[in-house]
Order: C-alpha cells, then sequence, then structure tokens
C-alpha cells in the first residue's frame, strides 16, 4: 500500500474518532435551569428567601461532578428564577444530574450555611429545561 493510499485510509478513521466525542459533548450547550423556591425555615416553619451560590453538574461519563459558575441570585417564597447553562463535558447520554447549592434567609437576620438539592437525572440535549424546586 503506497502513502497516498495509507493516507485516505487514515485521514477518515483521524475525523471520526475524534468527531464522536465533540459531537456528544456539544449536545448539552443550552440548558434552562429553573429553580422554585418553596423553602421553610426549619425552627418557624416561615417561608423564606433563598440565594442560590453555586452549581455542579454530574459527568455519568467521566463519573465526577463538575463545577457551573452562577451569579448569587436571591429568590423570594414560591418565585422561580432561570439560569441558561452550557454543561460543556456532557450531552446526548442519560443520568446528568445538577445540585443547585443555596443559602436561606434566617429569622435572625444573615443566611445560613451552604445546602444543596438534587435535580431527578435527565438526557441532556440542548434546550432541555430542568427544574429543581428547594423546599
Amino acid at each position: 500500500m503506497n502513502r497516498t493510499t495509507y493516507s485516505l485510509f487514515l485521514l477518515p478513521a483521524f475525523l471520526i474518532g475524534f468527531g464522536g466525542t465533540a459531537a456528544a459533548d456539544s449536545k448539552c450547550s443550552d440548558v434552562n435551569i429553573q429553580v422554585t423556591n418553596e423553602y421553610r425555615d426549619p425552627v418557624n416553619k416561615a417561608k423564606v428567601d433563598i440565594k442560590v451560590v453555586d452549581f455542579k453538574y454530574w459527568d455519568k461519563e467521566d463519573d465526577k461532578w463538575r463545577n457551573e459558575w452562577t451569579d448569587n441570585k436571591r429568590i423570594d417564597p414560591d418565585q422561580t428564577e432561570t439560569w441558561n447553562k452550557n454543561l460543556a463535558k456532557v450531552g446526548g447520554e442519560p443520568g446528568t444530574k445538577i445540585k443547585v447549592y443555596y443559602k436561606y434567609s434566617q429569622a435572625g437576620g444573615g443566611w445560613s450555611t451552604k445546602h444543596s438539592k438534587l435535580s431527578n437525572a435527565f438526557k441532556c440535549v440542548d434546550g432541555t429545561p430542568v427544574s429543581i424546586v428547594v423546599n
């Protein structure tokens, strides 16, 4: 087999090998994470504000949590805020989860320590809405 023929066989294999991974990981670039505040203070059971301080998402393929930057949005009781995120390392495979980290407004003033709420597992593709109720 000459060099030209050999190159013709290798080029498609090379492109397919790298193209498959890029295509799979690029399918989760437009995710709307909707966080609804139904949280009640654990002491007095009153509805209180929460502040979302962080997101992580589960990359099942690589078996690890990945960080996703967020601004610290305050959510009033019974209200919903939405973040549009690009979960760049996942896409197309089932088993993706999102963990929202939040703090709640304490009766005596100030914010609590950090708590978390986990979404249900889902198949992440562009346009996926993910609802998480903090309660």
